[in-house]
């Protein structure tokens, strides 16, 4: 990608990696070179102030997440915060309230536990560094904040809208602590930025999860949902002041729709047809004089990428994902979606976002990245009608000739389709294949964009396979539904059918397959190994599941909000079918020797469960090996550990499934 302009003369933005070109000549993957993947971010989570002045962004500096603030015109930072004094303490995001002023929020790590947690807590920060304070505790916030007086609102702050015609105060949802254990009763607070002071509006409704909110917070959305996980809409057309139910009645499109936008006479929703598990989904839209649904827009069976809805309440873009992103202007008379399409003709292949905007609408931040390319920000002036690059989100990264993502989608044995990326290595004609299961599995899909764990696999010289199989999100809920109760059947058989597909069409090497993931695509490569052991040449299982029945027992999982019901109806509550989907109980199905990776402290797949399965595995003879990370949780969050993670994987790979070279 070319580039007029760059930000690497400032010194404290100095860019201190130097990617090798040849790193794909040498397998071996050295400290240096994995530093470079596993730390790539120089730059990210850059936003355009309303008036155009500065902007903000977080970048790395001693290995601390630093915010700083920029002044447009010369390039010189005005504000900047890093919790040096504390290592307990990281910035991890921060968003524009006005001009002035910016909120941002933090997370902490907790007792014996390596990764950080986000932590109820916010701050402002003032553009010229004049003020960074800490307005909302995890003791919460008073009425009268100074003097620790009036209400008292605690809970999880989420902020809702910015409330653009009042610089002074900020609409939020507060979740209640107590969420687990009742109806989760949420409130709807005002905060005054000057101050923190916060004034409560009514509560929201029971087992509110979000809330959306008119560019005038006249008009809310509130999405719930049960403990039966069914998703409600309830509409405030008074700022929060009463709630009547929105009914999901437009026939034929399955139930739980997506919220996604609303205005002052339109609500706007994501939904899947019925029937067909790989049925299109529709952006539907509701207005609310008329009291009717339409059909907004036909996406197909994709993934959607964002809508933009204008303060008249029309749909004037919609962006998705099928075989590559794409971008549908429906208001020629909209700028912004004008840019964009300009954008996305120039960077063909590439995603496209609009990041912020000024108030007057003259400046646009654009986002533009790839499989290939981790992200680059553009300013464009409306006035001048150009753009100027400002920053990649990684220097070196970005500058590499890396491999890009291919469309990967194929019919499955009983006619589904199937969604998934192909990410060969550049240079190797029939390369071995790493699959690479995703966790969650129900919400989490394998989206478009960059992803360093595959870049890190092409620079060992393997293929990458990564599906979307039913029970994925990202594709519509009758779609993500139809993988409840078959997390060790079905849904695997998706992924191996997939992995077959590629070998069929001799773009990997059938007998160089090798099945990798975390959480549950821990789980699923331990249980791809049992239920298709004439495929897979090996197994990386990183925080996996063993055994399904006890799972359910040990995770934190059960102690949410609904988090029993749910694993019942997303995992199953029948034993016998439970204990032939746990692969503990099938080791001598299992071929392939295996790479377990797990931290001792990791709560949410208990570490009990992989000492379990390597005793089991033990006194089976089974071809295995393992290392366990103390004070890691669920996945590994200290550098050194990944790379020694990785490490290992590269060894074992090689050792496993051969050099790439045979």
């Amino acid at each position: 990608m070319k580039r007029p302009f760059s930000l690497a003369g400032i010194s404290f933005l100095a860019l201190t990696l130097f990617f090798a070109a040849n790193c794909f000549a040498e397998p071996y993957l050295d400290e240096g070179t994995l530093k470079k993947y596993l730390e790539p971010r120089d730059y990210w989570n850059v936003r355009l102030s309303p008036d155009g002045r500065h902007v903000s962004v977080l970048t790395k500096k001693d290995d601390r997440n630093t915010l700083v603030v920029l002044d447009l015109e010369t390039m010189k930072p005005t504000a900047s915060v890093r919790y040096e004094e504390s290592r307990d303490i990281e910035v991890n995001g921060a968003e524009w309230v006005n001009s002035d002023l910016l909120y941002y929020s933090v997370s902490r790590k907790v007792a014996s536990l390596e990764t950080p947690l986000q932590y109820p807590e916010l701050f402002l920060l003032a553009a010229d560094g004049s003020r960074n304070d800490r307005v909302w505790s995890t003791h919460g916030n008073y009425e009268n904040n100074a003097r620790r007086k009036g209400e008292l609102t605690r809970g999880h702050p989420r902020v809702v809208n910015v409330l653009p015609g009042d610089r002074h105060r900020i609409l939020m949802l507060v979740l209640s602590f107590e969420r687990r254990d009742g109806a989760g009763l949420g409130k709807l607070v005002k905060m005054d930025v000057r101050n923190g002071d916060t004034r409560q509006l009514d509560n929201v409704p029971e087992y509110t999860e979000r809330v959306l909110s008119s560019k005038d917070a006249r008009t809310l959305l509130a999405s719930t949902l049960d403990r039966d996980y069914r998703r409600g809409l309830l509409l405030s057309v008074n700022g929060g002041k009463s709630w009547t139910p929105l009914p999901f009645d437009m026939a034929g499109y399955v139930d739980g729709p997506d919220p996604l936008a609303v205005e002052d006479d339109s609500v706007y929703l994501l939904a899947q047809r019925s029937g067909a598990i790989d049925a299109p989904s529709h952006v539907l839209r509701y207005r609310i004089g008329a009291g009717r649904w339409e059909v907004a827009y036909d996406i197909g069976f994709s993934s959607l990428g964002g809508i933009d809805v204008n303060s008249e309440g029309e749909l004037t873009r919609v962006q998705w994902v099928d075989d590559r992103p794409r971008i549908e202007v429906l208001d020629p008379d909209d700028r912004v979606s004008r840019v964009l399409q300009s954008f996305a003709k120039s960077y063909a292949g590439f995603a496209v976002e609009a990041v912020s905007q000024t108030e007057d609408k003259n400046m646009l931040l654009v986002y533009v990245g790839s499989g290939a390319y981790m992200g680059e920000y553009f300013l464009y002036d409306a006035q001048t009608r150009k753009a100027r690059f400002l920053v990649s989100m990684d220097e070196d990264l970005d500058g590499a000739q890396l491999a890009d993502l291919q469309d990967a989608r194929f019919t499955a044995s009983d006619g589904v389709v199937i969604p998934g990326w192909f990410q060969p290595p550049p240079g190797v004609g029939k390369p071995p294949l790493v699959v690479d299961i995703h966790g969650g599995p129900h919400g989490p899909y394998h989206a478009f964009g960059f992803n360093a764990s595959w870049h890190l696999l092409n620079a060992m010289g393997y293929a990458v396979y990564a599906p979307n199989f039913r029970g994925s999100g990202g594709y519509g809920r009758g779609f993500e539904r139809a993988g409840f109760g078959k997390w060790g059947t079905r849904m695997l058989d998706d992924v191996a059918e997939g992995a077959r597909h590629l070998v069929d069409r001799g773009l990997v090497d059938g007998g160089r397959v090798c099945v990798y993931g975390g959480s549950y695509g821990g789980y699923g490569s331990a249980q791809s190994l049992v239920r298709h052991n004439d495929l897979y040449r090996c197994g990386v299982i990183i925080a996996g599941v063993f055994d399904l029945e006890k799972q359910k027992a040990r995770t934190d999982t059960r102690g949410w909000y609904a988090g029993g019901d749910y694993m019942d109806m997303a995992i199953g509550d029948d034993e016998e079918q439970l204990r032939e989907m746990s692969p503990i109980y099938h080791v001598d199905e299992i071929r392939a020797p295996m790479l377990i990776l797990h931290g001792e402290e990791d709560e949410r797949t208990p570490f009990k469960g992989a000492e379990e399965f390597v005793e089991v595995l033990e006194k089976a003879g089974k071809d295995m090996d393992y290392r366990w990370y103390p004070d890691e949780g669920h996945g590994n969050a200290l550098l050194e550990n990944r790379i020694d993670e990785w490490q290992r994987i590269e060894r074992f790979l090689r050792q496993e499934n051969g050099p790439v070279s045979e």
